[in-house]
């Protein structure tokens, strides 16, 4: 991962625990912690800019899972899919409790879900899938 001083333009490079991490997505919780999905190795993961310190998690669907897209919701849980899986998968996590929570496969299939936006108003998670679908999940309240 990086970081860009916007003062002085200047780069940091955040290194992750595995040189083969793929990172996709970041996603920020409001404790300002920055979270990535590793599509290379089926991790989620957590960098703690306070500390620099970094922490993983296994994610459901194991090495093959493929995740991509991610989003946070108002609750500061994470939401992302696995890509890998056929078909997809919509992986609920929560940091507090560091547990995944949900698994829900996505009817068509996704093919891959890149991007993800979660609208607070409605409670609903939006995305697009390379099946040529949109996609709403709505969160239980």
């Amino acid at each position: 991962m990086l970081t860009v001083d916007p003062a002085t333009m200047e780069l940091e490079e955040i290194p992750l625990p595995r040189a083969e991490a793929r990172p996709r997505r970041l996603a920020r919780t409001s404790d300002g912690a920055i979270w990535y999905v590793d599509y290379a190795g089926g991790y989620l993961g957590r960098y703690d800019p306070a500390s620099g310190n970094v922490q993983e998690w296994p994610v459901p669907g194991g090495e093959g899972a493929r995740p991509y897209g991610m989003a946070v919701d108002d609750r500061d849980r994470l939401w992302f899919v696995e890509t890998g899986p056929d078909p997809n998968r919509l992986v609920g996590f929560d940091p507090k409790t560091a547990e995944f929570f949900s698994i829900t496969e996505i009817p068509s299939g996704g093919g891959a879900v890149r991007h993800m936006f979660f609208h607070a108003p409605t409670r609903t998670l939006w995305f697009g899938t390379d099946a040529n679908t949109i996609a709403r999940a709505r969160l239980p309240e």
